[in-house]
């Protein structure tokens, strides 16, 4: 196997190449000249060239010399980056820049990234809250949260959690109106319908045995989550919502699960999304190792509404 320099090898040599003297760097080294003198010699050796020029009154670099010099700070400078980062990940500081859905950054990242900023008190970090999927590129931010089922757009992504959907009303509308018991019971009711959930004009049911598709009547459309959960809510008709966003209205008692045997057929996968770059940035790997290990294999408001809500067991594929 080929004999490589030594970083100390080389290291000694760009010191006796700033210095002019191999009794300069023996002295800033703290090495004996001799052991300058045998390390220089090695490194000559095993690159097969002649780096310097010596005299009894000067050292002058070769042209190999030279070019080995320019080469090794390049590679020290990019060592001490290297472990620069990795003394960050043990120790992250600086401004985190996040962009984010409006619906899942009100409800959950703004609490996760106060957790992690408890953590790292050396971190700050900044939130922009927008349903447009930012350029990272270009507009200054570390990394995306956000649910999508696209991953192609030359951003690299690590999964955070699986997204899931539930059918739910207020009770004073359910109150009002005629009972539903089967999927098909919905087309006598008033739907509040976010677009992505639908497929044909239809919404789609996943039971135990069996998957059903609704057409259903749209009574309100919006591209805003949270504005059909404001709606649900005040009892204006029945909204496919995430859980993320109405886990705790439903164990509260202000919105209740209808046909609760079925969950919707469509699921969404929440990712970290980041730019790719030479390298990797220390803080966004923090940030996204906490996130991975804050939400942890069943996310917080699904393992809370397990708890408090009587669902069949296939409702939650991460059960």
């Amino acid at each position: 196997m080929k004999n490589f320099a030594s970083l100390t090898q080389i290291n000694v040599f760009l010191r006796i190449a700033e210095l002019g003297s191999l009794s300069a760097a023996a002295k800033e080294l703290n090495l004996s000249p001799s052991a300058v003198s045998k390390s220089l010699a090695q490194l000559e050796e095993r690159l097969g060239v002649l780096l310097v020029k010596r005299t009894t009154r000067s050292l002058t670099l070769t042209d190999s010399g030279r070019i080995i010099v320019q080469r090794a700070n390049d590679i020290l400078s990019d060592l001490e980056t290297t472990m620069d980062a990795a003394r960050q990940i043990r120790n992250p500081e600086g401004n985190l820049r996040i962009t984010c859905s409006m619906a899942f950054g009100s409800k959950q990242l703004t609490p996760i990234v106060g957790r992690y900023l408890d953590d790292q008190p050396k971190v700050s970090a900044s939130i922009a809250l927008d349903d447009r999927l930012s350029n990272l590129a270009e507009e200054n931010y570390d990394l995306a949260v956000r649910i999508t089922s696209r991953t192609d757009c030359g951003y690299a992504a690590r999964k955070l959690a699986t997204i899931h959907w539930v059918y739910c009303a207020a009770p004073g509308y359910l109150d009002a109106h005629e009972s539903i018991h089967e999927p098909a019971d919905l087309v006598q009711h008033r739907c509040l319908v976010y677009p992505a959930m639908t497929l044909n004009g239809a919404w789609s049911f996943l039971g135990e045995r069996d998957t059903k598709q609704i057409a259903i009547k749209t009574a309100l459309e919006s591209n805003s989550s949270m504005a059909l959960r404001e709606a649900a809510i005040h009892g204006q008709g029945v909204a496919c919502l995430p859980t993320y966003l109405v886990s705790s209205d439903i164990i509260q008692g202000a919105l209740m699960i209808v046909v609760p045997q079925y969950r919707s057929a469509i699921a969404h996968t929440l990712y970290a999304m980041y730019y790719r770059s030479k390298y990797a940035n220390a803080l966004v790997r923090s940030f996204i190792d906490f996130v991975v290990d804050d939400i942890g294999r069943m996310p917080p408001w699904d393992r809370a509404l397990r708890e408090a809500v009587d669902l069949p067991r296939f409702c939650d594929e991460m059960a």
